[in-house]
């Protein structure tokens, strides 16, 4: 079976091995919008939108991106959601090299042990908050495009909120990498040493399939949830504000794991005058709430 996927693999990678074949695939996603009133390209119309004279040229290089990236109807060529991946990985910088990097910034955080501001800095297509003396808070995979017209306040801030959508498909089973079965198990043994939050329980998420794998405070699996988005919002605090911070989930909450099954862990939650406790099962699906 592994030397079948093998063979799969490097037949559709070796199809994207050629420069005229990759322009066939911009030409393809940058008419995805007019497509929706207009139609798709001939192959006389693609081949002109992609700049290629030899006819003979054209036709075989079109034709190692069928089945796999291209498909023809009525005589148009359509994209595959693949060749669409493929088009938004380039253009994010996914592929490129270190090309972009961010030198060490003041956040507007302070580390939970020493209180010394956490520093933020973007390089080898990561995004890293930490404490100079503690080790980094996080460490996201993000693009080189994510910078382009943004701060680096800008994608922290995004990066948490895309994590709490994140943790959503995670309590619905759904990698949102890969689309593939994944969830959330608890409680987690260890951390890496460079974790600030190391004196809280830890659950881990991942994928059944891909690659995504990493420890999260239990308190966290519960962000995105309607109930803590009113809550915090209720006190003009953010997602950001969920995750990082004096109002970090991790910190103001009390997580206990019951010798009974059902629930297999409570969060309760205290942020200012309000409270809130949430009841887990085994895969940190939220079963009941309160106030």
């Amino acid at each position: 079976m592994a030397d079948t996927e093998s063979s799969s693999s490097d037949s559709t990678y070796a199809a994207l091995t050629d420069e005229t074949r990759i322009r066939i695939l911009f030409a393809l996603a940058d008419q995805y919008d007019d497509a929706w009133s207009a139609e798709w390209p001939s192959f006389s119309e693609l081949r002109e939108q992609v700049g290629v004279e030899d006819t003979s040229r054209f036709s075989y290089h079109l034709d190692e991106l069928q089945d796999d990236f291209v498909r023809k109807v009525d005589g148009q060529y359509r994209p595959r959601v693949a060749a669409l991946e493929i088009v938004s990985t380039i253009r994010a910088g996914t592929y490129e090299g270190d090309t972009v990097a961010v030198d060490q910034q003041q956040t507007g955080y302070e580390c939970p042990y020493c209180e010394k501001t956490l520093i933020a800095s973007y390089r080898h297509h990561q995004l890293y908050v930490g404490c100079p003396s503690h080790g980094a808070a996080i460490a996201y995979p993000t693009p080189p495009r994510a910078l382009a017209d943004r701060t680096l306040e800008d994608v922290i801030d995004l990066s948490f909120r895309k994590h709490a959508c994140d943790v959503r498909l995670f309590r619905n089973n759904v990698c949102p990498h890969c689309w593939g079965t994944a969830g959330f198990s608890f409680p987690r043994d260890s951390v890496p040493d460079s974790y600030l939050l190391d004196d809280v329980a830890y659950a881990t998420a991942k994928c059944d399939t891909c690659w995504v794998s990493y420890p999260i405070p239990i308190a966290h699996t519960v962000l995105g949830h309607p109930s803590v988005e009113i809550l915090y919002s209720r006190h003009d605090l953010s997602p950001t504000d969920a995750q990082i911070g004096p109002h970090d989930l991790a910190r103001i909450s009390e997580v206990s794991l019951p010798d009974s099954k059902s629930p297999a862990a409570q969060i309760s939650i205290e942020l200012h005058t309000d409270s809130l406790v949430l009841e887990l099962d085994e895969s940190c699906r939220i079963i009941d709430w309160q106030r």
